[in-house]
């Protein structure tokens, strides 16, 4: 199977890959991972006392995933005043970068990404990915226990994935 060579993640999709006990399909999946400096923060200063941030913390020590800092601090400021900084430098890093992917959940951070014609995916999307090349036995199984850890949903999209995925 074909790894997407560089992929930029947001702090929700690499949070719920903690969650549901999955951070270890990263490397299986893609072969450069990169936060930027902000979703550093986020999840690893920000979220110190959380469940899970050790193993998340960990992959970057071992430098599995590649922390970078965001020079394009003009666009990251624009973006700012509509998204959080998080989404606000994983859409200037990808596109100052050219990333192969963008991992983002938030569908306001989603939409521009989609205008900037940056190639995404989500969490569910890294779940279906990931059972698909048969790396996870069952989609469901994963989302329900990261509904059951806080993720939300939509119970359309909900009931789409569990007729086609279960």
């Amino acid at each position: 199977m074909v790894k997407n060579k560089t992929v930029i993640f947001n702090s929700s999709p690499l949070i719920n890959l903690s969650h549901v006990g999955l951070l270890h399909l990263l490397s299986k999946l893609f072969t450069e991972i990169i936060i930027p400096e902000a979703v550093f923060k986020e999840v690893v200063i920000e979220g110190r006392k959380k469940e899970d941030v050790k193993e998340i913390e960990k992959l970057i020590n071992d430098n599995i995933i590649k922390k970078i800092e965001v020079k394009e601090k003009e666009l990251v400021k624009a973006f700012n005043k509509d998204l959080d900084l998080g989404e606000s430098e994983v859409i200037a890093l990808a596109l100052n970068i050219k990333s192969d992917l963008v991992v983002i959940d938030e569908s306001d951070a989603r939409n521009i990404a989609k205008i900037y014609g940056l190639k995404m995916t989500g969490f569910i999307g890294l779940l279906i990915k990931a059972f698909e090349r048969e790396y996870i036995d069952s989609v469901m199984l994963y989302l329900d226990l990261a509904i059951d850890k806080g993720f939300r949903i939509n119970s359309k999209l909900y009931n789409y994935i569990d007729e086609r995925y279960n």
